[in-house]
């Protein structure tokens, strides 16, 4: 809504509420008589435009009022919703302060104060007020689910197992892999810091609450592949790709290293024919050009990609084609080709990458939390620009 028309529609509320209260009442205080006087001077700076002076009217005549705390909670977050943090600070602050709230309207008042810090950046304080009404039953899991937040932005991976932990929906798919990526950032700064015991035992507790967690499936092979087992680390990858269909070509280039490392490459071949047997993914194609280039001959690839492009066309593929043309290339042919190159290789840049199929965010690494919406396990990689035909 409108801030001016807001304002409005909020003085005339008090306006008549007040002269409600007036006729339906025989005792009243000076101070009461006096309001009508702070609300008509507010409103008539709204109608002045002048905005900035008919808020701050209207917070001081609010502030007198024992009997508009329910109008001062919206107006707080209205301030909150609008940006104005400090405004929202103040009256919530101010409500904080009083005494003579009633046990809700002080857990609300202190609740909507802990999101005005939260949005302010100030996470130590509005983490101090809502582990203070962590425990109470009236705000349901309001505070529990702001605290999650706090402690994600701050990297405090064990307080979130202990929150996440406490939530009634525990048993829910959506929080049994948040709590498992929890574990995950875990083993992430253990492998890191090269505590690989560590490492392990966050990577099981993942496991534990997530039995086909990807993530976990593939910090468990590289933790392996550390160790020098890379068998072991092929196993575990093979076995996630599996039961993931967007893993192989996530993790291809790391099953290329550990095939590698064993010798045993035309495994590594034979594993990217099978999967693209049942898997529809460019960067498995690129991937078995790159080996059929490197490791058999240019044509061989440039035959099994023009294949591949044909039956599922992609800039992407198009693109490598051209590239592999280029090193037999001559004279103007070649001078075009560097050019087709370089023009289709700019679209290939902006078309792939990563997106939060929640938010839309996009980047060009993997984020198993979307740094634009928060959510968990929402990005996927960019499904490739794709030509109409080729025949």
């Amino acid at each position: 809504m409108n801030l001016y028309l807001a304002l409005f529609l909020l003085f005339i509320v008090f306006c008549g509420a007040w002269f409600i209260g007036r006729f339906g009442t025989r005792h009243r205080t000076p101070e009461v008589e006096s309001l009508p006087r702070e609300y008509f001077r507010g409103l008539n700076f709204l109608l002045n435009e002048e905005r900035d002076k008919a808020l701050e009217v209207l917070v001081t005549a609010l502030e007198k009022d024992k009997e508009t705390i329910e109008v001062q909670l919206a107006l707080g977050s209205l301030f909150r919703r609008r940006g104005e943090i400090q405004r929202a600070t103040r009256v919530h602050q101010n409500l904080v302060a009083r005494t003579q709230l009633d046990k809700n309207q002080r857990l609300r008042a202190i609740y909507e104060l802990a999101q005005d810090y939260y949005k302010a950046g100030l996470f130590d304080r509005a983490e101090h007020l809502l582990l203070e009404i962590n425990d109470e039953n009236d705000l349901e899991d309001s505070p529990k689910r702001l605290l999650l937040q706090i402690y994600e932005q701050e990297k405090e991976w064990e307080n979130d197992i202990s929150i996440a932990s406490q939530l009634p929906n525990l048993g829910s798919d959506k929080n049994e892999g948040i709590i498992a990526h929890y574990n995950c950032e875990l083993a992430e700064n253990s492998i890191a810091e090269g505590k690989y015991i560590n490492a392990l035992s966050y990577i099981s507790n993942a496991f534990k609450i997530d039995s086909r967690c990807a993530r976990a499936m593939i910090q468990a092979g590289r933790l392996k592949a550390i160790q020098g087992d890379h068998r072991g680390t092929v196993n575990e990858w093979m076995h996630g790709a599996k039961l993931h269909k967007e893993l192989p070509g996530e993790i291809c280039h790391l099953i290329y290293n550990s095939f590698k490392v064993l010798n045993e490459l035309e495994e590594y071949r034979d594993f990217l024919v099978d999967t693209l047997d049942s898997v529809d993914d460019i960067r498995l194609v690129l991937a078995l050009t790159e080996y059929l280039t490197r490791y058999e001959s240019e044509k061989k690839a440039e035959k099994f990609l023009l294949k591949k492009i044909r039956s599922t066309p992609s800039i992407s593929g198009l693109h490598r084609l051209i590239q592999l043309r280029l090193t037999r290339s001559t004279g103007e042919t070649n001078t075009d080709l560097h050019l087709l190159e370089k023009l289709i290789g700019s679209i290939v840049d902006e078309s792939t990458g990563y997106a939060c199929k929640h938010c839309g965010f996009q980047g060009k690494v993997m984020h198993w939390q979307c740094p634009g919406c928060r959510n968990w396990n929402t990005t996927q990689a960019r499904i490739h620009q794709k030509l109409d035909v080729i025949s």
